[in-house]
This record gives structure tokens, sequence and C-alpha cells, in this order.
């Protein structure tokens, strides 16, 4: 195990490319969490939608339904998301030439 926390001794290749694939993997995972948080409650929102309100209802509406339970979970899976993305663009910062 020695070896793979020690950077010195494993090459630069190597090391960049772990770097590359965690990126990746976080990345995929906080870009599905960013989609489930954004299309789902959209697609929900879209169906129950009536079409004759006017805008300002139409944010009530929205506001009414961030504060249930699937949309503050449908907000949280978008705030993992995009931190999860952040964090990818951190190690993505850790790259050596």
């Amino acid at each position: 195990m020695g070896y793979l926390s020690n950077k010195n001794i494993v090459s630069r290749a190597a090391w960049n490319d772990r770097i590359r694939y965690r990126a990746t993997f976080l990345n995929t995972i906080g870009t599905s969490l960013v989609m489930l948080g954004f299309f789902l409650p959209g697609i929900r929102l879209w169906d129950q939608y009536d079409h004759r309100l006017a805008w300002s209802e139409v944010m009530q509406v929205s506001l009414a339904y961030i504060r249930t339970e699937p949309g503050f979970v449908s907000f949280m899976a978008l705030a993992i998301g995009l931190s999860l993305h952040l964090l990818a663009v951190n190690y993505l910062g850790k790259l050596q030439d």
C-alpha cells in the first residue's frame, strides 16, 4: 500500500491518470445528480403546470413545490452534484506536467 500513497515512487503519468480517473468518476456522479435535481422536478412541474397561470402564480407554485420533501430532495441532489463537480475540478488542478 505504501507505493500507492507515495508520489515519489509512482510515476508522474500514473499519478496523473489516477487523478483524471478520480475526477472523471466524481464528475459523472455529479452530473447524474445535477440531472436528477433539474430534470425530474422540471418534468413534474411541467406535467402539473396550468398554462393559464400568470408568471407570478407559476413562481408561487414552484416555490411551494420546493418546500415539499421531493422538492427538498431534488434541491439537495442538485447541490451535491454541483459540489462533486467542483471537487472534480479541484482534483484536475492537481495534475502535474
